[in-house]
């Protein structure tokens, strides 16, 4: 179980680790394959039996502990599936033929993984489209982002462009082939564009930066709208969870405005 706190065993062993209560639960209730579930012998956890689909193992707390890279070890700790690969066209296209409207949220360069759990638990919270993960960016199933997320690595849509390999520019194309309303929009100091003139709607893909790197030339090659949050002068940056909050929050506002739906 400890490999897997490396994203490269995650990958070649399709699976990952989740710890808690909470977030075992939002994953049995989202359809995810658990393969087992371990759980404290001496304090068990309630979970839902109609959910369990997998081998309970009772252990000793201090497996659990030694197990755990959380500092107050967990009373059920799942290793899961990793959820299947989506395709950025495709789920652009599912969305907005289900009526959804929101925009969604890529992170670009976001190595901090607690910064990559509050994108997620803020745009599941918002009710974005889905989120993006493109290269540099941490893993949004690792350890500590996941918790951060609150559950939302669950139950919003995550495609995964985030391979070193991968030529950002090439996938953006193909899927603006795909779907020609796609606007990318980069949320950047230096954007000339305020945030609130741009589209914001099922086919955009809104862009936040890594926390030092900013946005990367090769998103800003293929990016339509450099935007920018208006903020006062002193104020260098503002970060990529709160970034992608403003931006969701401005699409509700129009929502709102305009009588639309979710």
């Amino acid at each position: 179980m400890r490999k897997l706190a490396r994203r490269r065993s995650r990958e070649t062993e399709g699976a990952f680790v989740v710890e808690g209560e909470d977030l075992v639960i939002a994953g049995l209730e989202t359809g995810a394959t658990a393969r087992v579930l371990l759980v404290d012998a001496e304090r068990p956890p309630d979970l839902p039996e109609r959910l369990v689909r997998c081998p309970v193992l009772r252990v000793e707390p201090k497996l659990l502990a030694d197990a755990s890279d959380m500092p107050h070890p967990p009373r059920v700790i799942g290793i899961f599936d990793l959820p299947a690969p989506r395709d950025l066209a495709r789920e652009l296209d599912a969305r907005s033929a289900s009526g959804a409207t929101g925009p969604w949220i890529a992170m670009d360069g976001l190595v901090d993984p607690g910064n990559v759990g509050t994108v997620l638990r803020t745009a599941a919270a918002l009710g974005a489209g889905g989120v993006v993960t493109l290269p540099g960016t941490a893993d949004p199933l690792g350890g500590k982002a996941a918790r951060a997320s609150m559950g939302a690595c669950f139950r919003l849509p995550v495609v995964r462009l985030d391979a070193p390999s991968v030529d950002v520019a090439a996938e953006l194309d193909a899927v603006r082939a795909a779907v020609p309303a796609l606007c990318v929009v980069v949320l950047d100091a230096t954007g000339r564009t305020p945030l609130w003139d741009v589209p914001l709607d099922a086919s955009t893909i809104v862009v936040v930066g890594g926390e030092r790197s900013g946005i990367s030339e090769a998103v800003r090659a293929v990016a339509d709208v450099t935007a920018s949050i208006p903020q006062a002068v002193e104020v260098e940056s503002v970060n990529a969870g709160v970034a992608a909050s403003f931006a969701l929050y401005e699409w509700a506002r129009r929502r709102g405005t305009d009588g639309g739906g979710a």
